[in-house]
């Protein structure tokens, strides 16, 4: 499982990295729609119309996904994110699933200087997998350079599932009746876990299979 956003460590459990989005205003299309939601909780119409409501449950679709994505291990709405890395690694790099584009590869070096690299001649790209990679090209090293002491290297990408992937008609499908699940505990039980219970038990055990329904399994 990816540990929390904004830990100062990157997805991997390395401390010489970060992972961030590039812009914390970017707007999603949710699997999961109003409309869905409302219907699922059989809400009055007199509750569909109530801008408290509609707020409220808004969010709740929005933290519900959050949650999926926690357990699938992939990002269900696309986003853009930033890798700031100290160096390259041995081997590939690993971003989000599902990788859709890499934008951006910056390197600093040791004098300041700033150099943007050239796709499939300084990097190759693999969205065919999960996690996507990031490889030096065939029988060549990555690009060499003294690097400035931290954050030297940027990667700017995109990842995240399209509404209308093929996901969604598949294990998504589970995934959304476990977002539904989840949203009706939020709204129904106020207080977020019974009395005496663990919090490792929060959420009673249908939610959490189908939210993990699926999932990517836990890079390295």
């Amino acid at each position: 499982m990816y540990p929390p956003f904004g830990t100062g460590l990157n997805y991997f459990g390395a401390s010489w990295g970060t992972l961030t989005l590039t812009e914390t205003t970017q707007t999603f299309v949710e699997p999961l729609s109003f409309e869905e939601a409302a219907a699922y909780l059989k809400l009055p119409s007199t509750d569909m119309t109530d801008p408290g409501v509609q707020a409220e449950l808004t969010l709740f679709i929005q933290a519900a996904r959050e949650q999926a994505e926690i357990l699938q291990n992939r990002d269900l709405v696309r986003k853009q994110w930033d890798m700031s890395r100290d160096y390259w690694p041995y081997g590939e790099v690993e971003l989000r699933p599902h990788l859709v584009s890499v934008d951006l590869i910056q390197t600093k070096d040791i004098d300041g200087n700033v150099s943007t690299l050239t796709e499939n001649t300084d990097y190759v790209v693999d969205t065919s997998k999960h996690p996507g990679l990031i490889l030096p090209p065939a029988n060549q090293p990555w690009s060499v350079f003294v690097p400035w002491p931290s954050s030297s290297i940027l990667i700017r990408f995109t990842s995240g599932v399209a509404p209308n992937s093929v996901f969604w008609q598949d294990a998504g499908t589970r995934v959304k009746i476990g977002m539904k699940y989840l949203i009706a505990e939020w709204y129904t039980n106020r207080m977020p876990l019974e009395r005496g219970r663990a919090a490792a038990n929060e959420y009673p055990d249908p939610i959490t299979a189908c939210l993990s329904y699926g999932a990517v399994p836990s890079v390295r």
